[in-house]
């Protein structure tokens, strides 16, 4: 991987991280199409783009994070609820990272992030504040559909969160909130297992980490503004047709 392609990737990653789209699947397609083979070797450069992309939550809901970590308990407790999901995933880790091999796959997970987008918009529920301590849960079994690349973890937790009666603003910063575990998390797991089984070392020179790292932080914090100026239901939709149209023409560029 060059210096130039690491930027390319990096900025691939911030402009997706945040929007409803699945910046994993998009860096899989991306990855594919540039012609790099053996998909799963750059497992540990993907984390670390979603390293500056976690970077870009930290300084934009600086404010939101201080504030849970001093003050709102409640929120910090709905955040470890929402991360309780996770867990049974790392048993299965190794049967889900050899689906990063299958481009293939790639298409069918987009039509799924497609399908959550517009039930968030049709079918979200209105009404009363739902209570606050039961939802968590269920919002981070949403989130743990993203483990799956082409499956968004914003479009996922923000879609659920709107079925079960949260508000937009509040569903939006929530799924946020909750992916800086999840993405601290995976970082952690990756290179314990780079580590502890001698792996070969990916073919991403350090440079290239680095490159990649700081377009995601830059780009993905660009992104975050954008996202607020597009945090309407009906400019989701925009995005659910999107991934339908990718979903499409992913499946057919590599199954027929």
């Amino acid at each position: 991987m060059s210096i130039l392609e690491a930027i390319f990737l990096g900025i691939i990653q911030g402009l997706t991280e945040f929007l409803p789209v699945s910046s994993s699947g998009h860096l899989k397609l991306m990855q594919s199409l540039i012609g790099f083979q053996n998909l799963d070797q750059y497992i540990l450069f993907d984390l670390i783009c979603h390293l500056g992309t976690l970077g870009a939550i930290f300084i934009f809901f600086a404010k939101e994070i201080k504030e849970t970590l001093t003050s709102n308990r409640l929120r910090l407790l709905q955040i470890a609820l929402a991360t309780l999901p996770l867990f049974p995933l790392a048993i299965f880790l190794k049967p889900i990272e050899s689906i990063y091999q299958k481009p293939h796959l790639l298409g069918f997970f987009f039509l799924i992030t497609s399908f959550l987008l517009f039930l968030g918009v049709y079918c979200q529920k209105e009404g009363p504040s739902p209570p606050r301590w039961r939802t968590p849960f269920l919002i981070g079994c949403f989130q743990a559909l993203a483990i799956f690349p082409g499956i968004s973890r914003s479009g996922a937790t923000i879609s659920g969160a709107k079925l079960l009666g949260w508000r937009m603003h509040e569903a939006l910063t929530f799924s946020f909130l909750i992916a800086i575990p999840a993405i601290v998390g995976g970082i952690v797991l990756e290179t314990l297992k780079f580590i502890t089984t001698n792996s070969v070392a990916p073919p991403v020179p350090i440079p290239a980490y680095c490159a990649g790292l700081l377009a995601s932080l830059c780009v993905g914090y660009a992104s975050l503004f954008f996202l607020q100026k597009m945090a309407l239901p009906h400019r989701f939709l925009w995005f659910a047709w999107y991934c339908l149209a990718l979903g499409v023409f992913a499946i057919i560029y590599y199954n027929f």
